[in-house]
């Protein structure tokens, strides 16, 4: 419940939970039918982190933050071993997150009249981008999720006051994200979550209307919002300039698909090493003073991992999002499976137009909820039954 609203407090959390697993380490964490392939996988990743370290030209400043980025690798695959074993926390757990969202959620529409003190936006009005806690683009990533989830609610009868409420939800937060933000990104996460559940939920003409349906509603918010519209003439306009002005949202994104790749291309296999991205980049950068606007990241996560660790490191990524896909595919947890596969789903989109496991806040709910979805779909037993339980 505490790393949407204070990452500080949830880290200190966290540090308390790995000490306890320490405590409590026994053999069961050790036995097979507790470890799934994303967990494995996760694990290569690290790997390949730490022996990056071994041959990187980075100095230890850039090094140590990679490490301390990627060592939530670790900590996720610890709530893995915990959760799977525990199936009535996967339910306490998944049900901290949405309240935490649904707290976030009410206070970004009273924001709109109201000046909250725990609110970032500090002026009240409709037509401007209200958040909560960091920025807009990580509270967009998770309030895309809370709406697949709320939409996993919803049941017959649709007149329910249960389907009811988590309808208004998951109107809410759409709305949140396209006429209560200035961001796009989570515009491309929202669709990519929807239409991943329409995916697992319906099939043959129920899919094709919903399909059609999605598209009158996307067509139906750009006419209703001059914001909406005012955000796709500028990513337009960005698109047509991206050669001239790098600066921008997407000039910036476009120059480093032209630029990392070359940096790619001098270590392919094995990568520059842990941290080199940060230093490495600056040598094929057009201008030396771009150096420090470039150097964080490049605002996709395949790029960075093939920087820093080659096409090792990229494939290792791309078996991790296939693993979480399987797991999904194999689970007969009818509403952990639509989940899992919308996760997923937003994950890789936002990995082509960001870097969401280096991102402090928006690691920390891709990692931990990754857990928890992949605990809550896990088989565990010797006679291959979920240990589950509807949340």
């Amino acid at each position: 419940m505490l790393f949407p609203i204070a990452m500080a407090l949830s880290n200190v959390i966290l540090l308390l939970v790995l000490m306890l697993f320490a405590l409590t380490l026994s053999a069961a964490y050790l036995k097979r039918d507790v470890w799934s392939w994303p967990g494995i996988w996760l694990m290569a990743l690290f790997g390949m982190v730490l022996i990056g370290t071994l041959y990187t030209p980075a100095p230890w400043h850039w090094v140590s933050v990679d490490l301390s980025k990627y060592a939530k690798f670790g900590c996720a695959v610890v709530l893995m071993l915990l959760l799977v074993r525990f199936p009535q926390w996967q339910k306490r757990a998944l049900w901290a997150f949405v309240a935490a969202m649904l707290f976030i959620l009410a206070s970004t529409w009273l924001n709109v009249w109201f000046v909250l003190p725990w609110s970032v936006t500090k002026t009240p009005g409709w037509g401007l981008s209200h958040h909560v806690f960091g920025d807009y683009i990580t509270q967009n990533v998770m309030m895309s999720f809370l709406i697949v989830f709320a939409l996993s609610k919803v049941q017959c009868p649709w007149l329910g006051q249960t389907s009811l409420f988590w309808s208004l939800v998951a109107v809410l937060g759409g709305f949140s994200i396209t006429h209560l933000s200035s961001g796009r990104t989570g515009v491309l996460l929202l669709l990519a979550g929807l239409v991943s559940w329409m995916l697992m939920r319906w099939e043959g003409k129920k899919l094709w209307i919903g399909l059609s349906v999605l598209v009158l509603i996307v067509s139906g918010v750009l006419a209703s919002s001059s914001g909406m519209r005012e955000r796709m003439a500028l990513s337009w306009a960005e698109f047509g300039k991206r050669d001239v002005d790098v600066m921008s949202s997407v000039g910036h994104r476009a120059y480093n698909y032209r630029t990392v790749p070359k940096m790619m291309a001098e270590s392919p296999i094995m990568g520059h090493g842990t941290g080199a991205y940060h230093t490495e980049i600056c040598r094929f950068l057009d201008k030396p003073e771009w150096c420090e606007i470039f150097r964080w990241h490049p605002h996709n996560q395949f790029l960075l991992f093939g920087a820093s660790h080659g096409l090792i490191g990229v494939l290792l990524y791309i078996a991790l999002l296939a693993s979480l896909y399987r797991v999904a595919m194999r689970s007969d947890h009818a509403q952990g499976k639509v989940l899992l596969v919308s996760f997923t789903s937003i994950l890789l989109v936002d990995s082509m137009i960001n870097s969401p496991l280096f991102s402090s806040r928006e690691s920390h709910f891709f990692l931990f909820m990754m857990a928890l979805l992949v605990a809550m779909n896990h088989k565990i037993d010797s006679q291959n039954t979920v240990l589950r339980q509807e949340i």
